[in-house]
């Protein structure tokens, strides 16, 4: 769906920012991969993967859960899997009780070179956000996403999914 439009000017309140956020969507996540490219030797959507199994509890998830928490094709995750157990970032793990389950698991070289991936993200945080907003806007922007990606309640006399 291409949401850009040469008269954005006469959309909507509502389908105007739908544009603005697919823009910069599109803007973020092009220079979020070309630099985590340029610094680990990693996609963003590898990272994402390594980022999901990093932040589970026991630095495991099934590749089910990994496809579904990242709104990928199974697929898809496994081809990036691939490319990460390759790379000895990830390992393949089979359930001791279903051998039908497979589940990825990060290794100790995944958790360094994610360890090193934060400085590079704070980076592109400050020059691409921060110094675009001013610094009461973050916050409005933080939670204004939160709410949208359904990750925080919505806010005093907001309705769920109603515009304030």
């Amino acid at each position: 769906m291409n949401t850009d439009t040469p008269h954005g000017e006469h959309l909507d309140p509502a389908t105007a920012a739908l544009a603005a956020l697919a823009a910069a969507h599109r803007s973020l996540s092009a220079v979020i991969d070309r630099e985590l490219r340029a610094a680990l030797g990693l996609s963003l959507a590898e990272a994402d993967v390594l980022a999901a199994l990093y932040h589970s509890p026991d630095g495991r998830q099934r590749m089910a859960d990994i496809a579904g928490q990242m709104r990928l094709s199974k697929s898809g995750v496994t081809q990036i899997t691939g490319r990460l157990v390759a790379a000895g970032l990830a390992a393949r793990q089979s359930c001791a009780t279903d051998r039908r389950l497979v589940y990825a698991a990060i290794t100790t070289a995944g958790r360094d070179l994610l360890d090193k991936g934060g400085p590079v993200l704070a980076a592109i945080a400050r020059e691409h956000i921060a110094s675009r907003l001013p610094a009461a806007d973050l916050g409005q922007l933080t939670q204004a996403l939160r709410t949208i990606a359904g990750t925080s309640p919505p806010q005093p006399g907001q309705r769920p999914g109603r515009a304030p």
